[in-house]
């Protein structure tokens, strides 16, 4: 037996992917039964598969979603006056004093 091929000239119908996504879904939660959009379903999916087995592709997944919807904010910029200096290896004084003089000017390079 052959394959059965679309006949020349038809074209394939045109599906609607937010309508598909947004149709209510009937999903057992809690012992209970419960619609949502199938949007939701999977999203629910990725946020346990995320959690449970700490899969970085669903952590990705979510985190693009909650961008999307401006969920997640940047972080605060870091204060001028503080914060965390991270140091490898060690250090001679003179070269860790270095790390915190101020820059000299033009100015004062020149006398």
């Amino acid at each position: 037996m052959g394959k059965k091929k679309r006949p020349r000239g038809k074209a394939l119908p045109q599906l609607d992917i937010a309508e598909i996504l947004t149709q209510p879904v009937k999903v057992g939660r809690n012992g209970k039964k419960q619609s949502m959009s199938q949007f939701e379903v999977r999203l629910r999916a990725q946020v346990r598969k995320a959690i449970k087995e700490e899969s970085l592709p669903a952590i990705e997944n979510v985190l693009r979603e909650a961008r999307k919807f401006d969920l997640v904010m940047p972080p605060p910029p870091a204060p001028d006056n503080g914060g965390v200096l991270v140091v490898h290896g060690r250090f001679a004084p003179g070269a860790w004093a270095a790390l915190f003089e101020k820059p000299k000017t033009d100015s004062e390079t020149e006398s």
